[in-house]
């Protein structure tokens, strides 16, 4: 063989595996950045998608709330309905004659009972039922006040219970020596 047929070969060869290396090469980089669109492009749908359904879920949650506003306005317009016919019937009652019992209360540890009469503030004072109920006692919890301490004279005078009527202009004030008997006839 000559020199020249040598050096050909010798850069021939290179050569045609540059330029196939180069031209798959290139197909390859042409693939990825192919996928690389899709990735893009089904990322971005799905993005879409989601932001679509958030948006759903959003207008779900405000009809929602918008619902349970309204129900709640019923409800609040039902309970004061109820609220209006309970005081109307205790009213009734107490018209018709039918007081609970009078009652005494005596605070744990102490010696000193007060008596209170539903009659004579009702046919006497002329009061309502809702003027102390449920505003200043809660009914039938009258007990409950007694064995935890808290119907005593120091809460009267502050206008608690009892106090929040008998407090000198209203009616005879609980801390008046003069009407002690009133409300405690055995002392």
């Amino acid at each position: 063989m000559c020199k020249g047929v040598k050096l050909k070969r010798t850069f021939w060869i290179p050569t045609l595996l540059f330029a196939a290396v180069f031209v798959f090469g290139t197909g390859s980089v042409g693939l990825v950045r192919a996928e690389t669109v899709n990735s893009a492009d089904k990322a971005t749908a799905e993005a879409d998608n989601a932001k679509i359904q958030a948006q759903k879920a959003l207008v779900e949650a405000e009809k929602a709330i918008q619902d349970a506003e309204k129900a709640i306005f019923e409800a609040e317009k039902v309970k004061g309905k109820a609220k209006e016919d309970k005081a109307k019937a205790m009213q009734e009652m107490v018209h018709a004659g039918h007081f609970p019992q009078d009652f005494s209360m005596t605070v744990p540890g102490s010696t000193v009972t007060a008596v209170f009469s539903h009659q004579k503030h009702t046919e006497r004072e002329k009061l309502k039922c809702v003027e102390c109920h449920p505003k200043v006692f809660i009914m039938k919890v009258g007990k409950d006040v007694i064995k935890k301490g808290h119907l005593n004279m120091e809460d009267m005078k502050k206008g608690k219970y009892c106090g929040n009527c008998h407090n000198g202009e209203k009616a005879f004030s609980v801390t008046s020596i003069n009407h002690c008997k009133k409300c405690h006839p055995k002392q």
